[in-house]
């Protein structure tokens, strides 16, 4: 009882904390999967006592991982409801105490004295940098699982900075090319390219999310996206500017633009459509869940407890 007590005690003490609509559109979802560990639990029970009455050859499978992995799953399920309250209490403004996109005030990136037009939307008026080369690493959620962290680390990226329009709610990723970028010799790699668009895309998204300015909780990813290549990045370029803008939202469903230039008037490299779609609050629950059950049981180690 004490594993269903603490998983309705988190549930209602998330509830009261931070009234959250997925955590009340999924509690269904969450019964559901208790009575399935119940069930789990009892096909268990049963399958072992007819183990042990039967006198049969068969070797029997290995389930003595199967036979803990329920006792600890109401558990992880209490987890995965208190993560959905507490995440859904840090979908607030643009605040450095959530873990979210802060304004750097204080270290200014060696970018902005190479370029004027750098200095030029830095010091526009709804213009914020909210991230650095440093800050990017030093960030609580981005540091180890970030792309742009393994480029800077790999010296792929010598530096980066972003900024964030709240006026026109656009972003601007702002990088340096390194070494090794390259498909064709001398040409940086299309799919970087891509990578970057994308990346630059899912920040509009974030910071977008931050604001409350989207209609739906919790993450979005990339459904669609349709890249042009209007010419080649040299790789000596030197600073190159990607820019995401919103262009609509329909329920779930965000659709944005992006384009790499050499500088906000200069020349353009490339540009991109794409979709995000942000998964139903049933779909999110079952992620979280899973998610949490691979932490604690990796698949990997699976027969070896």
């Amino acid at each position: 009882m004490l594993p269903r007590q603490l998983l309705r005690g988190a549930l209602t003490a998330a509830a009261k904390a931070s009234p959250c609509p997925v955590s009340q559109a999924c509690e269904p979802e969450l019964r559901l999967l208790q009575r399935q560990l119940a069930t789990l639990a009892n096909a268990e029970a049963s399958s072992s006592a007819s183990a042990a009455a039967a006198s049969t050859e068969l070797e029997p499978l290995p389930r003595a991982n199967a036979g803990k992995a329920w006792m600890f799953a109401p558990f992880a399920l209490a987890a995965a409801g208190c993560s959905v309250a507490v995440a859904s209490a840090q979908q607030t403004e643009l605040e450095p105490a959530h873990g979210g996109l802060e304004p750097a005030n204080t270290a200014q990136p060696a970018l902005l004295g190479k370029s004027a037009w750098l200095q030029q939307l830095a010091q526009q008026e709804d213009v914020m940098q909210v991230l650095t080369a440093d800050s990017l690493q030093d960030h609580p959620l981005l540091k180890s699982d970030h792309m742009f962290s393994a480029l800077l680390r790999n010296k792929m990226l010598k530096d980066m900075v972003c900024y964030y329009d709240k006026g026109q709610r656009e972003f601007h990723t702002v990088l340096q090319l390194g070494r090794d970028v390259c498909g064709f010799p001398t040409i940086v790699h299309g799919g970087l390219t891509a990578a970057v668009m994308d990346e630059t895309l899912g920040f509009l998204l974030f910071a977008l999310k931050q604001q409350k300015q989207l209609p739906f909780w919790g993450p979005a990813y990339t459904a669609h996206l349709e890249v042009n290549y209007k010419a080649k990045i040299p790789a000596n370029v030197g600073t190159i500017l990607c820019t995401s803008k919103l262009e609509s939202c329909e329920g779930r469903k965000v659709w944005m633009t992006c384009e790499v230039k050499d500088g906000p008037s200069g020349k353009v490299y490339a540009t991109a459509r794409a979709l995000f779609v942000s998964p139903k609050p049933q779909r999110l629950v079952k992620d979280v869940y899973r998610y949490v059950m691979d932490g604690v049981f990796p698949p990997n180690r699976t027969g070896s407890m």
